[in-house]
């Protein structure tokens, strides 16, 4: 490092040493000038450009052609001015240079059109859009030129102006670009055609339409439909922007019918299967869908019948219904009758006779006092039309009650009081006589006289006398007109003289009817019998 420095020092001291003694090399400064401005840039108006020369003292100077003031007024893209300078001295001429480009565009951009998408439906825009312009510069250049993202707000007359600026700083403003913006959905609502079937809930498909409204560009259509199965009924509105709004109603739906799980009676029956009194039938049910709302519960009354079943239903809250029959069973809620009620009583006995319906199954007689005290009891049990009771206490009040049973258990009654005491009181049944007997008996209403008729030798023949069955011969038959008749020590019956004997007599006595000559006579009063002893 240390010699090349002596070295430079060496070379200057030769240089000066030839530079004769008084003199300055020739040469100055050369700059160029713009006016206005600095050179530099881009121009919109008529620039002059020249060059500033500073010789050195005692040079003389030499300008180029392109030294003097230029002024440069057309649009251009660079023009170079190059000023070349002689400078002369007493010793020689130094050539020295400086250059200066000047540019200049006075002209604006030319705006050609503004770009954008198209519309999203309708004319209108319903989601951002990007808007700019379309330009160019011949000279300068393009700088810059608006452009929007348009997001909103909504609109029906959006407008954007182009603006472009070029290098040069020129502006120009031209092309309009109108628009609609609408990126708001309109909003929904869904009707059904009609209200729901029953309970809230639908049973079978229901249309449903949607309505909307829109602020801005207007509603252009809406949807419709139908359901048929549980869920909502969803539906939507586009505006003429082509938003689409949408809503929704809930639906309650069930359009499957219940089922009939069983069928129930109140109580099992009353008698053999059978029925006697209304009978309660429920039918019982479930739904898997919106419930069950209600199922038949019905009383049975009637009528009668060996076999019937009833109908019923079961229906869910929707309205859905399910039909089912109930098991046969059999219903008599008639009771049998007895009627054409008789009774007779006689000494220590009382006879009942009835006549029962056919469908009569039981007859049961209860007799108050029973067999073992006061309390009734029953003192007879079967299927009879006749009853006679032995062994009573006469004149004592006797009260029967005869039931009649049908197979379903219904009862009838009837009842009849009996106080038992003999008919046919003198001579007393079975009682021994030695004189001439006294035959008497209770009178009968109605009777106007009485037929009597004495048999002898009970315990011989048996034979049919009317209703009756008796034994020995018949020895004497008369028409008292009073309820009494002594029997005389002989009498003539049959034309055969007759006379009081002893041994055993049966008697018996008849109402007689209508005029004494007639020999008509009623039902029997009774029978007894005497023995005729000696005295």
């Amino acid at each position: 490092m240390t010699a090349r420095v002596g070295s430079l020092a060496f070379l200057l001291a030769v240089f000066i040493a030839f530079v004769p003694t008084g003199a300055i090399a020739a040469g100055g400064g050369i700059s160029p000038s713009c006016n206005p401005g600095n050179c530099s840039g881009w121009y919109q108006v008529p620039v002059t450009v020249q060059f500033v020369i500073t010789p050195l003292p005692g040079n003389s100077v030499t300008p180029g052609a392109e030294c003097g003031p230029y002024t440069q007024s057309s649009d251009t893209t660079g023009v170079t001015r190059n000023c070349v300078v002689v400078f002369t001295d007493s010793v020689g001429s130094t050539t020295s240079s400086a250059s200066a480009t000047v540019k200049k565009d006075s002209t604006p951009p030319v705006i050609s059109g503004i770009s954008a998408r198209g519309p999203d439906a309708n004319g209108w825009y319903n989601h951002p859009l990007s808007i700019s312009v379309n330009a160019s510069d011949a000279t300068s250049g393009l700088a810059s030129c608006n452009s929007i993202n348009y997001s909103g707000p909504d609109t029906a007359s959006g407008s954007f102006s182009g603006t472009c600026t070029d290098n040069a700083g020129n502006s120009a403003s031209g092309g309009s670009f109108t628009f609609k913006y609408d990126a708001t959905p309109p909003s929904v609502s869904v009707s059904l055609s009609r209200g729901p079937d029953s309970g809230g809930w639908y049973n079978h498909p229901v249309d449903f339409q949607a309505s909307g409204s829109d602020n801005l560009s207007g509603i252009a259509s809406c949807t419709s439909g139908t359901i048929g199965g549980g869920g909502s009924a969803s539906a939507s509105c586009t505006d003429n922007a082509g938003n689409v709004g949408g809503a929704a109603v809930p639906v309650n739906y069930d359009a499957s019918a219940p089922s009939i799980d069983s069928i129930t009676f109140d109580r099992p029956p009353d008698s053999n299967g059978w029925y006697n009194h209304p009978v309660r039938v429920t039918f019982h049910g479930s739904d898997g869908g919106s419930g069950i709302a209600s199922c038949t519960d019905v009383t049975y009354p009637g009528p009668d019948t060996t076999s019937t079943t009833v109908n019923g239903t079961c229906t869910d809250k929707a309205g859905n219904r399910a039909g089912g029959t109930s098991p046969a069973f059999k219903y008599d809620a008639t009771p049998p009758t007895i009627s054409n009620v008789g009774f007779d009583w006689d000494d220590g006995t009382a006879t009942l006779t009835w006549t029962a319906s056919p469908d009569t199954k039981a007859i049961e007689i209860d007799r108050t006092p029973g067999t073992a005290g006061p309390d009734p009891s029953a003192v007879f049990k079967g299927l009879a039309s006749s009853f006679e009771d032995t062994g009573l206490t006469n004149k004592v009040k006797y009260v029967y009650t005869i039931n009649g049973y049908d197979e379903a258990g219904n009862k009838a009654s009837a009842s009849v009081s009996i106080v038992p005491g003999a008919k046919l009181y003198s001579p007393a049944r079975g009682s021994i006589v030695t004189s001439l007997p006294l035959l008497a008996w209770r009178p009968v209403a109605g009777a106007s006289y009485y037929n009597l008729q004495v048999y002898y030798g009970v315990g011989k023949a048996l034979r049919r006398v009317a209703s009756l069955t008796v034994s020995g011969r018949k020895v004497l038959s008369v028409w008292p007109l009073q309820p009494r008749y002594r029997m005389q020590k002989t009498w003539k019956y049959k034309g055969k003289v007759r006379k009081v004997a002893l041994g055993h007599y049966r008697w018996y006595v008849y109402p007689g009817l209508g005029k004494r000559t007639v020999h008509k006579y009623g039902p029997l009063i009774g029978q007894s019998d005497f023995f005729v002893a000696k005295r």
